[in-house]
């Protein structure tokens, strides 16, 4: 604006100065981050549903799945409607005080989820390699999503201190910017420590548990006598369950590893990410939103990867939705005709009640059996 600064400037000459995107692609992007925060927001309040109500998924997983699922539900809430917007209109349209809560909650999501896949591949690990003993995550799941939880606001605290929306003078008027203040050695700190914390080790961990899990299960034979067809079916299970795991550990360092290298450029490297030319800002607007948004993403993907493919919790969907459906409004109304002595509400419930009534089968439960995957 120096050139400029005896210019007069429309209001609409301003704000189309600030806007990162024109405004075709402004709405391709609102479109798009509007249909993640929703199919988030819709699959993971369903995992929360089923296996609340559900009465087949694993018991012993059920706190760690919904616990992830609300982790989720948070980043669709408050951090996927709020956190492109400041990039792409280039200021901060919402209320001030709203920023530093908005990049607290991120943070919480992020580590809360990170953690509860953690203590899942955990879980898993020491079910598989020590079926015999007790698990500590069988007793104390409550303990641990309480220290989880703790600990992500902990870390998450920064945010309350360091993030706020900056004002900034263009045009003679007065727009926000929501960022993070930081000294230059402090930003490079935080910004490693963000990494280690949130990637590094989480990755660490799960890679260990999960090859260790994958080796167990491919040596694992059956008591007996040999059998080509059973030990094939069984092999080609084994490959599935190795190829889950992967596909977990591989997923989440897919979703997140993008924008954690962004940043670290950013902070480290910054001359060979910062854009000096209109061709090089159209790069970096398309690299900064490609990489926010596949992290974004990971936040829908979690409910179909933990819970969608696990045949107990579709036995349960379909249960759930069978009696949703039962309850037709012409026969609520029929029966409450009949049956004048109940209300709604009780009828409703004795349905749900009827539907919901676990079936056994009487089939023994193997000492290797891992339910969040499928094993046919």
């Amino acid at each position: 604006m120096e050139n400029t600064s005896n210019m007069t400037f429309t209001e609409e000459e301003i704000l189309r100065s600030l806007e990162a995107l024109g405004p075709q692609m402004q709405i391709f992007l609102i479109v798009l981050y509007s249909m993640t925060a929703l199919i988030a927001l819709g699959g993971n309040a369903t995992v929360i549903i089923v296996l609340l109500m559900g009465k087949r998924s694993s018991r012993e997983l059920r706190i760690f799945l919904i616990n992830l699922a609300v982790s989720d539900v948070c980043m669709a809430l408050f951090s996927i409607p709020f956190t492109y917007t400041d990039f792409m209109l280039g200021r901060w349209i919402f209320h001030p005080s709203f920023c530093p809560f908005v990049q607290f909650m991120q943070h919480v999501s992020v580590i809360a989820s990170v953690y509860t896949l953690t203590a899942i591949g955990l879980d898993r690990y020491y079910a598989i390699m020590y079926p015999l003993n007790l698990r500590w995550t069988k007793s104390r799941g409550p303990l641990i999503m309480t220290i989880i939880w703790g600990s992500a606001f902990g870390l998450s605290s920064f945010q309350l201190i360091h993030g706020r929306a900056e004002k900034f003078v263009l045009g003679g008027q007065e727009f926000y910017d929501c960022t993070e203040v930081w000294d230059e050695v402090e930003g490079k700190v935080y910004t490693a420590s963000v990494f280690v914390v949130t990637f590094v080790l989480p990755m660490i961990i799960l890679t260990f548990a999960y090859s260790s899990i994958g080796w167990k299960m491919w040596r694992h034979t059956s008591p007996g006598n040999a059998d080509a067809s059973r030990d094939q079916q069984q092999l080609m299970a084994k490959l599935k369950i190795v190829k889950m795991m992967f596909t977990v550990v591989i997923l989440f360092a897919v979703c997140w590893l993008p924008i954690h290298i962004f940043n670290l450029l950013i902070y480290f490297h910054r001359d060979l990410v910062m854009p000096e030319t209109d061709s090089e800002f159209t790069d970096f607007t398309a690299a900064f939103f490609t990489c926010h948004w596949i992290s974004m993403a990971n936040s829908f993907a979690n409910p179909i990867i933990y819970c969608f493919m696990s045949e107990n919790f579709r036995t349960d969907l379909k249960q759930l939705l069978f009696c949703c459906c039962a309850i037709h409004p012409r026969t609520m109304g029929r029966r409450m005709k009949n049956n004048s002595d109940h209300s709604s509400f009780r009828t409703t419930t004795l349905v749900l009640s009827s539907c919901s009534v676990k079936q056994t089968t009487g089939i023994p439960l193997r000492s290797l059996h891992v339910d969040m995957f499928p094993t046919k």
